[in-house]
Order: C-alpha cells, then structure tokens, then sequence
C-alpha cells in the first residue's frame, strides 16, 4: 500500500510541465541576503528576503490568482524576513509579494509572472504548448512565466513551482546550511546545540520534506545510488547524534565527513550517475562560506576543515 501511495504521488509531483531550461528555473533567483531589521537593535546582515514579486494580469481568473497564495507561502518558508525596515512601517510602505503586473514592474524586483492575460505574454507573443515555466529577459529583469493554453494548465505549472521548485529549495537549502553549522557546532563543542541542529524540522531535518517529494523517484534510483542514500541517513540520524550525546568531537568530525562524502557522490556523480543536473546559483550557494568562516572554519581562502579528500572540488 505505501508503495502504491507512493508511486501515485509520484504520478502528480513529476508530471513536470514544459520548461526549456530546467537549470534557468531551478537557478532563478528566488532570494536575495541583504542586511535586515536595520534601525534595531536587532539590526542582522547576510538576511534572507525575497528577491520576486508574484505578478499577474488585470483578467487572470480566480482560479488561477489562488494558486499565488502556495507559491507565496513556500516563498515564505525559504526567506527569513520580508525586507522591512522602521522607516517603511513609518509611511505604511510594507511590501506586498503579490502584485497586479504594471505594480509589479515599478518594483525593479525579478518577477514571477502568473498566468497567460498579461501583456507580456501579448506583446512577446509567446504560445504555450502545455503546462508552462519559462524564463525570458523582459525590460531590464527577469521573469519566469507560469503558463498554459487554459487556467487548468496554468495551476498545474504553478502547483509544480510551489512543491518542486520553491519549496524543495527551501529544504534544501535549509538543510545544507544547517549541515555547514553543524560543523562549526562540533568544532566548537557545542553538542546539545548541535544535537538538537540534527532534529530541527527547520535544521538538519528539514530535507524530510524533500525526502518524502522525493520518495516516488528514489524507488527508480539504481542500487548503488540507493546505498548511498541509506549510509547517509545512517549517519546522520543514528550514528553522528550518538557521538554527540558521547561528545566525541573527533568522532563526530569523521562522522560529519563521511556524511558529506555521501551527499558528493549524488551531487557531484563520484562513482555513480550525477543526482543533481544543475550548477547551483552561486549567489545563493555561496553562504555556506561566509557561515563556516563565522565559525573559524574558514582561514585566508582555506577551506580543507571541510573540503578535503573525495570532497576537495568547490564549487561547480
């Protein structure tokens, strides 16, 4: 039965629509880092907000408008803060993610276009074949087309952005960043932090999610891949929590290494068929960085505390 249920989800969460570039989707830039709160005291740089609005034109049905709202809200789980400052909430200029198109091209912010009753979708002429994402340079920013030849369509397109773009990158890079300060938790002995890191369904344990959006397309993963992934969740979830309720910090630094040896060989293809078929956006990969070094694992471009052995390659 959980097979079954399984491979029906699997039916719905990869029906994926038409899309020319997987990678220019995958790659848009949802979120920007920017400094946050400025005027407090909790004023915080390197923030996560967004860097889209969600558009749509004066005729868009309602049908279609609603499914702004899943796109919005998985917007919300990636970002840390909407972009506010005390000087906006003083004149009443807080920031709306969803706006009618002619607002939301006075924003200089990348958009999300929902829909096909707009005038971009007119003026470029653009047909859609299908359930749609696409990505085009339209005045000076980027816009990603949420499209289709009916609303039916177009929800489907949307439905696919919100689960399996937005909100899979929001675990993804949830978990990956939770990942990198796990490391610095161990280096610095900060165990009972790092142990509830590992539990954290906003931490280490916010891949569950992607993992179950996942489940249908592991089942036609090869063995070996299949391996991996079961080593992997070996050692994060039983065998590295033991050593840190131990508080064996040179276990655990073995234990974290091998874990990211795994998630390598899926992502960079070390040994088996390469998972991920995408370079990453640098701009948003790149934090990883700047939180190691906040934890002194980082000296003078030095970055063999954690890049070391088959991990060596940086970057993409």
């Amino acid at each position: 039965m959980t097979v079954l249920l399984l491979l029906l989800l699997g039916g719905l969460l990869w029906s994926k629509p038409i899309m020319e570039s997987f990678a220019e989707v995958k790659r848009f830039p949802f979120v920007a880092y920017r400094e946050a709160w400025t005027g407090t005291p909790a004023s915080s740089r390197d923030v996560a907000v967004p860097n889209v609005v969600i558009a749509y034109g004066p005729r868009e049905s309602r049908q279609v408008l609603a499914e702004a709202a899943q796109i919005a809200y998985y917007l919300g789980q990636w970002t840390e803060d909407p972009g506010i400052t005390p000087r906006m909430v003083r004149k009443g200029n807080l920031p709306s993610i969803l706006l009618p198109l002619p607002r939301a091209m006075k924003t200089g912010k990348n958009i999300v276009l929902l829909g096909t009753e707009n005038e971009v979708v007119r003026k470029l002429g653009i047909r859609f074949r299908g359930p749609t994402l696409k990505v085009i340079e339209y005045e000076g920013r980027r816009i990603l087309i949420v499209g289709g030849r009916n609303p039916k369509e177009v929800r489907i397109a949307a439905r696919f952005l919100a689960n399996r773009v937005i909100g899979f990158k929001a675990g993804a890079y949830r978990t990956f960043f939770s990942f990198v300060r796990l490391r610095g938790m161990i280096e610095k002995g900060e165990f009972t932090s790092a142990l509830n890191l590992v539990r954290d369904p906003a931490g280490l344990s916010a891949c569950g999610k992607n993992m179950s959006l996942a489940a249908p397309m592991m089942l036609k993963f090869p063995p070996e891949v299949k391996k991996i992934v079961k080593k992997r969740n070996r050692i994060l979830y039983r065998e590295l929590p033991q050593a840190l309720r131990e508080r064996n910090r040179e276990k655990a630094i073995k234990l974290w290494k091998s874990a990211m040896v795994t998630c390598y060989r899926c992502h960079q293809g070390l040994g088996v068929e390469r998972i991920r078929k995408f370079i990453p956006n640098p701009d948003i990969h790149a934090r990883h960085q700047r939180i190691a070094a906040g934890f002194g694992l980082v000296r003078n471009g030095d970055c063999s505390a954690c890049h070391s052995g088959p991990t060596e390659i940086r970057g993409y």
